[in-house]
């Protein structure tokens, strides 16, 4: 039987300016006792005897008609299992089940234990009428949402029906579809319907055939962030893990963590992000592994006080109720990382504690440096920041005597302001031939404005499009540091951090794309130069991100240093 495959969310508006919204969740289970990583993608596997319930959460910004989502699919659905999920139930199972972090028993601060972490259906009259080389499996209405599940031998075929079906594809998308279609894949296809708006939109479920589910990360490299964060809960009788990617471990020993913060501040998902730029840019850690009677007891004595607490309650605890285990992985990636679909499989080992023991000391600071009753934590910004496989922190000064985080880019990376798992404002070095969405004349004749008009990246900088997202090419030992403006907008500047950048930090290049896979930018690098200068050598400061040591690999990216000298 043929592996359950499955797709996060594949959205259309790239270029969203606003942070992410934290989740409005209160009452018994649904009660924030923990921030969670609000820039993540969660996903659901329910897995039983010979099929698997597959939910996936929905974090859509931009206009009603330009939402689109496609996934791929190993077989076609049951039809009465397609429906909606509350958004309420998926933010709760986030916020129970996060890593929680133990404070040092000698350094007291408050109570001692942190944590943080990073519908109706309508039955339509029948198939509309199609070419006979595109089968139409299913065509409801689901809550709010027009749903097909339909495939195809010919890519062509399957892209026009859903283009004649009002369900938006870009070119950037056809290749994949194609790639999947070669796969034997069938396709899920949501759009919402008339008079329903972005408001409206809730994770959904279905159920397939078989019990190896798996992520087509391929596909979902077209519209994700950098370092986006994945959260996979899977449901089962006993303990799950990852298939074809690594499972890592992260050392308790190297949490950094910043008291004087509420909630607490830890380095955590910036360590999992760098575990995984080290696995060669996949892998999942798993945050927790045990029995799922303490969930279901938490949920029947939970008091809910609105419906939507009800709902959210009925339904997660219905679903959680069929299964005596729960197994939660957490994974950061960024698009040009995205290669190939994880899979998920039973796993030997035993139940895995999220709780952490936090160090008083780390690489011989103290952490918990305390004087008077009062914490003065010995940390710097870059034991937060991730900037990526492609780069490295550095602190810059500002105005105010504030050191802030910056990164600096490798060659054939560009410098992306995004959301940290807080949701504060944060740099990362994304590839540039990641960009799918770029300004000119698009497929259908529309003239795409460029976002770099009127955008200043600062004296040392050049702006570059990146999925209709302004970001910057900053010069040699120069780092972008991120904010919003007051309409929350992002910012980014290239300015001096405080330390030097080493020079062999720019030999690095990012490697290869696979052949199989499309880029959406042709850019060319030239091969690294040994260059010796006064800072050839860091002295100080943070090294947080990865400095890695592939040779340069042919046609990779581009260092858009000419076009910042012609400004």
């Amino acid at each position: 039987m043929r592996n359950i495959i499955v797709l996060a969310a594949l959205f259309l508006a790239l270029a969203s300016s606003q942070a992410p919204q934290q989740a409005r969740a209160c009452g018994g289970f649904f009660c924030g006792q923990q921030p969670v990583d609000q820039t993540a993608e969660r996903i659901i596997f329910a897995v039983g005897e010979n099929s698997t319930t597959m939910i996936v959460q929905i974090a859509y910004q931009g206009s009603a008609e330009d939402f689109a989502w496609v996934l791929p699919l190993g077989a076609v659905p049951e039809a009465d299992s397609l429906a909606t999920f509350p958004q309420l139930a998926m933010a709760g199972l986030d916020a129970q089940t996060g890593p929680q972090f133990l404070m040092p028993e000698d350094c007291y601060y408050g109570g001692g234990r942190f944590s943080a972490a990073q519908g109706d259906r309508n039955n339509s009259a029948g198939p509309p009428p199609t070419e006979p080389e595109v089968i139409v499996h299913i065509r409801e209405t689901v809550g709010p949402f027009d749903v097909a599940v339909i495939e195809s031998d010919d890519p062509g075929a399957l892209i026009g029906w859903l283009q004649d079906n009002s369900f938006r594809v870009t070119a950037a998308m056809e290749p994949y579809i194609a790639i999947y279609t070669r796969e034997e894949m069938k396709f899920l296809a949501l759009r919402l319907q008339p008079g329903e708006g972005v408001s409206d939109i809730e994770p959904f479920r279905f159920t397939l055939p078989g019990t190896s589910p798996s992520v087509p990360l391929r596909m979902t490299a077209l519209a994700s962030e950098p370092e986006m964060g994945i959260a996979v809960f899977l449901l089962g009788d006993m303990r799950y893990g990852p298939a074809n990617w690594p499972n890592l471990e992260i050392d308790d020993a190297e949490i950094v963590w910043n008291a004087d913060s509420w909630p607490m501040q830890t380095n955590w998902a910036a360590l999992v992000a760098r575990g995984v730029d080290e696995a060669g840019g996949q892998g999942w850690v798993t945050e927790a592994a045990a029995s799922t009677a303490p969930y279901v007891d938490l949920l029947r004595n939970s008091f809910a006080s609105t419906p939507e607490q009800e709902r959210a309650t009925a339904e997660l605890l219905a679903l959680m109720e069929q299964h005596p285990y729960m197994t939660r992985l957490y994974s950061r990636l960024s698009a040009e990382e995205m290669t190939s679909d994880p899979m998920f499989r039973r796993a030997a080992g035993g139940d895995v504690d999220r709780t952490h023991q936090l160090p008083r000391y780390v690489e011989g600071r103290d952490i918990c440096d305390m004087e008077y009753g009062i914490t003065r934590p010995s940390t710097r910004p870059c034991d937060f920041a991730t900037c990526g496989a492609g780069g490295l922190c550095r602190e810059v000064e500002q105005a105010d005597g504030r050191l802030v985080a910056g990164c600096a880019c490798v060659p054939g990376a560009t410098a992306r302001t995004t959301f940290d798992p807080s949701g504060a404002p944060t740099v990362t070095c994304q590839d540039m031939r990641m960009s799918f969405m770029n300004p000119g004349v698009d497929e259908s004749g529309i003239r795409i404005a460029d976002p770099c008009v009127g955008f200043s990246c600062g004296g040392g900088g050049s702006c570059v499009a990146m999925n209709l997202t302004p970001t910057c090419v900053c010069g040699r030992g120069l780092v972008a540091v991120g904010s919003l403006d007051a309409d929350g907008g992002r910012q980014t500047r290239c300015t001096t951090p405080i330390d030097y950048i080493p020079a062999r930090f720019y030999e690095q290049r990012l490697p290869s794309r696979p052949t199989t896979l499309p880029a959406g930018r042709i850019v060319e690098v030239p091969p690294p130069v040994r260059v010796l200068q006064g800072g050839d050598c860091a002295v100080g400061g943070s090294t947080s991100g990865s400095v890695f040591g592939w040779s340069a690999l042919g046609v990779v990216g581009a260092l858009l240093l000419s076009r910042r000298r012609k400004s």
